[in-house]
């Protein structure tokens, strides 16, 4: 269905500010809920507020971060539980900042939450002309190692953000074959999973979503390996848990590093942006094997939704997923 724009967005602000949550945060929030909406993503971020998003929910208390690796290329927050997101909103523009003055930094955050927003926060860098690179150690536990039966390591998602003389290149993924979430996602929808990537308790191929209980790296042993990397670059790096550290009933010990660079550092900022404006151009050119579905490069289609929410006013949601925030919307006015 389609919602206004303006209307979603003062829907979201309720809806956080009778969950709990003070008006700084609520404000910053529903910015990069509805940003993301209109970008698009495998899960709709407003429908899943009081699902997937609940653990942001959960851990609204207002607390406050507090800086505790002070250097000139780099800081390192202890987010003493308050939301990942919000820290990474409210410091972005400093992170920025400094990059440009030292050519790179790198941020990193622990005992915190889930970060999500990965695809907005590279978005928002790009635009400033750096180069963002992300990655989260995303669990607890759900991921084998290549070859195993148990699994260790969370998600672990990645992103970057690359600017162009057009549209940012932006990719965000988990560097699972699938999503965890996606477990919950078919149960609900009373889907199969796909086929060669979830595995039972035993370590065998389900496409059952009731019986799964672990997903397979992506890309066999090199994506496990990538896998890894991201679990120490944002656990152990940044002093978070990692692997089976994390606790089970926990979505608080998940650490952050966030990387920016300057390309100007390097040389001139239109010579970069020519080059990956290039790239991109090159790329999308390649004739397609399947005629209906042209090459394309990552984060294109997002900036262009974007673009067409915006200028139209309006956002289209899944009716499914419409319901269920105004479902959890109806709750929160009623307690």
């Amino acid at each position: 269905m389609k919602i206004r724009i303006k209307n979603l967005k003062q829907n979201v602000h309720e809806y956080l500010r009778l969950a709990g949550m003070n008006k700084h945060d609520a404000d910053m929030l529903t910015e990069l809920v509805i940003e993301q909406e209109m970008i698009g993503n495998q899960f709709s971020p407003v429908g899943e507020l009081s699902g997937k998003h609940a653990r942001l929910i959960d851990n609204i208390e207002n607390t406050s971060e507090e800086v505790v690796v002070q250097k000139p290329a780099l800081q390192l927050i202890k987010g003493n539980g308050r939301l990942a997101p919000l820290i990474t909103a409210d410091h972005l523009d400093e992170v920025i900042q400094k990059a440009k003055k030292q050519g790179i930094y790198a941020l990193g955050i622990y005992d915190s939450t889930y970060n999500d927003f990965f695809d907005v926060i590279c978005r928002r860098i790009a635009a400033k002309d750096c180069v963002a690179i992300i990655v989260e150690n995303g669990g607890p536990q759900g991921v084998l190692p290549y070859g195993g039966k148990r699994d260790v390591t969370g998600t672990n998602p990645i992103s970057y953000g690359i600017p162009t003389h057009n549209y940012p290149m932006v990719f965000d993924a988990a560097t699972a074959m699938h999503a965890y979430g996606r477990i919950a996602q078919a149960k609900e929808n009373r889907e199969k999973l796909p086929d060669n990537a979830y595995v039972d308790k035993k370590g065998i191929i389900t496409t059952d979503p009731h019986k799964a209980y672990a997903v397979l790296p992506f890309g066999g042993f090199k994506g496990f390996a990538i896998n890894l990397l991201i679990d120490v670059l944002s656990g152990a790096l940044v002093r978070d848990k990692s692997g089976l550290d994390q606790p089970l009933d926990s979505q608080r010990y998940l650490g952050t590093l966030i990387i920016v660079i300057d390309p100007e550092a390097f040389g001139n900022i239109k010579d970069f942006k020519d080059a990956t404006t290039k790239l991109a151009k090159d790329i999308m050119a390649v004739p397609p094997v399947n005629p209906s579905q042209p090459v394309r490069i990552p984060g294109f289609r997002g900036s262009r939704r974007l673009a067409e929410f915006k200028k139209k006013g309006f956002v289209e949601i899944e009716d499914r997923e419409w319901k269920k925030f105004s479902q959890a919307l109806d709750k929160v006015k009623k307690t």
